[in-house]
């Protein structure tokens, strides 16, 4: 009696084991994330993306709202060339490094040839060795199995920047004529430093003075020079030059440590 209630014993244990086994193995959608950040984490200027691109399908869609520190919100839209492109700007950037970090699986279901995913991770982003941005991606993954593995066949993600380092930006003023003005400012966008021409235009209506800009109109007051838009004063210019610097660093707040003038 004592042998058979052994044997049961054993067998349980051994029924119990497997089970736990079981549970405690990544499903094959949770190993395809795990795969892409230690892929992505791995990039150098030796890295190849064709490792990374073979755990997408050449089908694969998908789409990222970015939501900046200022509350800003842009969409875009990607497709797997689309993903080259970001990888290669990686590789090719030297003192460009972008970091992921696996914060928890959200929710994970597994079928015989589909997978769904919703994960938070977190990611921080590195030039020139120091920090440039962090913040947390909500990755919404549809994964697709074929005879090469499985692939990721869609992903809808939410990116949210939390913290972001910002630079000092350059502009170049020219005048033409006495009311009109032309910038060229120069300000970092992610890996490179980007470049934009705008036009300036000072006017008098009614005995008012008015600064067009971009489609707005800054009222400039000729008694206490309060530069007004939207009825938030942003200041109180003395010059041209001043006033559109007041402009081009509120409109230029969240890349825009400082602007030189030149």
């Amino acid at each position: 009696m004592r042998t058979i209630n052994l044997y049961t014993t054993v067998f349980l244990f051994l029924i119990f084991s497997l089970k736990l086994h079981a549970q405690v193995q990544d499903l094959p959608i949770e190993n395809l994330l795990k795969s892409y950040i230690n892929k992505i984490n791995s990039l150098n200027k030796n890295s190849s993306n064709i490792e990374i691109l073979d755990l997408y399908s050449d089908q694969y869609s998908g789409s990222t709202t970015y939501v900046k520190i200022s509350g800003a919100i842009i969409k875009k839209e990607y497709t797997k060339k689309d993903i080259a492109d970001q990888l290669n700007d990686i590789i090719n950037d030297n003192n460009y490094t972008f970091k992921l970090a696996l914060k928890n699986i959200i929710y994970s279901s597994q079928k015989e040839k589909a997978a769904t995913l919703s994960a938070l991770l977190n990611f921080e982003s590195f030039i020139d060795m120091k920090i440039a941005e962090k913040g947390t991606m909500h990755l919404n993954i549809v994964g697709t199995h074929s005879d090469d593995g499985w692939k990721i066949n869609q992903n809808n993600m939410i990116r949210v920047s939390e913290t972001k380092e910002i630079g000092k930006c350059v502009c170049n003023l020219y005048t033409k004529g006495s009311n009109k003005f032309v910038t060229e400012l120069f300000y970092p966008s992610g890996v490179e430093y980007t470049h934009i021409l705008e036009s300036f235009a000072i006017s008098n209506k009614n005995g008012k003075r008015f600064i067009r800009y971009n489609g707005k109109s800054y009222e400039w007051d000729k008694q206490n020079l309060n530069l007004t838009y939207d009825s938030n004063v942003l200041g109180q210019p003395k010059e041209p030059k001043d006033a559109i610097k007041l402009i081009l660093s509120n409109q230029y707040q969240e890349p825009c440590a400082d602007i030189i003038f030149y």
